[in-house]
């Protein structure tokens, strides 16, 4: 307790507005991925790469082990980036990221990791972006086949007035060699979306289509998985110091799984809703926190040999998190997702004075 208050009272300081972290994203309600369709935050030039021309000048590094499996509040993983202005145009390098990354499917493979991202947009009236997704690897030891992994991607995006659009591409992505040599594993992946300001809401659509074709000793398992989100999204000032952030959305999802021998379709529709705050309680603390649920339409469906139709159980879920304040440098942390024994994902409610921030994200901006 000595060690918060200490910290706490070093921090009595100034702060700013700006934010960038997975904690605050997921602390809001938010995808901690690509970003926010309308809050605005620095994760969200993985949405859209022309946001590289609004969120600039900042270093930011995300807390985790350097490890391939799928980043989670469990288990964040390592990764962080540079973004500055150029002139009249502005850049960034990104160290890590494992979006599309899909290792989770990538058993026995060499794994998606050290991926590499590029950005670089300007404004000539409209303002654009580019990124570019690199990440490769092999292991060839002797007396054992090789295992091989290239991927490339692209990002574009564009903002003109209250219009956004974008596009998230995966070109290539292959992995040779699993359990044996002649194992192959393509991953393909699309992400494109829109959205439009008016009346003080974020009106938006989503497209996100993915999968892969899995060949073991020549025997192929084949992947879709497409989701289609459409929604509108709110921020209301309260005050100076304080906000509310507010959605709705439709999702209709489609999962599709083939083997040679059966089908496996799950098919989900849902209409979540988030309310989230942000509010700067002093000088040195930000906190906020939001709970999202599905409402009225809450459906799943999963056929292979029978058909099965139910309602999603609990999908009720309460996040919290804060910012802490030194001027420039922003510490951000999720709260209440550790117990009282400090044991990471139990999100028992309980406030944990002795590990208070988890999936930590410290920025820089200057």
């Amino acid at each position: 307790m000595k060690k918060q208050i200490l910290i706490a009272t070093g921090l009595a300081v100034l702060s700013t507005s700006a934010f960038a972290s997975k904690a605050r994203m997921e602390a809001l309600g938010q995808n901690d991925d690509r970003g926010s369709f309308y809050v605005e935050d620095s994760r969200n030039v993985f949405r859209n790469a022309a946001k590289v021309n609004t969120h600039k000048n900042y270093i930011t590094t995300e807390w985790g082990t350097a490890n391939d499996a799928a980043d989670s509040a469990t288990a964040p993983h390592a990764e962080g980036g540079f973004f500055r202005e150029m002139g009249s145009f502005n850049y960034g390098v990104y160290l890590g990221s494992e979006i599309d990354a899909q290792n989770a499917a990538r058993t026995n493979y060499q794994a998606h990791d050290n991926a590499l991202d590029l950005f670089f947009g300007g404004d000539m009236g409209v303002q654009w972006g580019a990124r570019v997704h690199y990440a490769a690897g092999n292991t060839e030891n002797t007396g054992t086949h090789k295992l091989e992994h290239s991927n490339f991607g692209l990002g574009l995006g564009m903002m003109m007035g209250d219009i956004e659009g974008y596009a998230n591409i995966i070109l290539s992505d292959e992995s040779k060699g699993g359990a044996a040599a002649g194992d192959k594993f393509e991953a393909n992946g699309l992400n494109l979306g829109l959205s439009y300001d008016v009346m003080g809401m974020t009106v938006f659509a989503d497209y996100d289509a993915d999968g892969y074709d899995n060949t073991v000793s020549g025997a192929k398992t084949e992947q879709s998985n497409t989701t289609m989100t459409v929604g509108v999204g709110r921020i209301h000032e309260v005050s100076s110091t304080a906000r509310l952030n507010m959605d709705l959305a439709f999702v209709s999802s489609k999962e599709e799984s083939k083997t040679a021998s059966a089908t496996t379709e799950t098919k989900q529709t849902k209409l979540p809703l988030t309310l989230g705050f942000e509010a700067d309680a002093t000088s040195w603390l930000t906190l906020r926190g939001s709970v999202t649920q599905n409402v009225i339409v809450n459906n799943n469906e999963v056929k292979s040999t029978s058909t099965n139709k139910n309602t999603i159980a609990n999908t009720t879920d309460v996040s919290a998190g804060a910012t802490l304040n030194f001027g420039k440098l922003k510490v951000d942390g999720s709260i209440g997702t550790t117990d009282t024994t400090g044991t990471a994902g139990t999100e028992t409610g309980t406030l944990a004075l002795d590990n208070v921030l988890t999936r930590v994200g410290v920025t820089y901006w200057f």
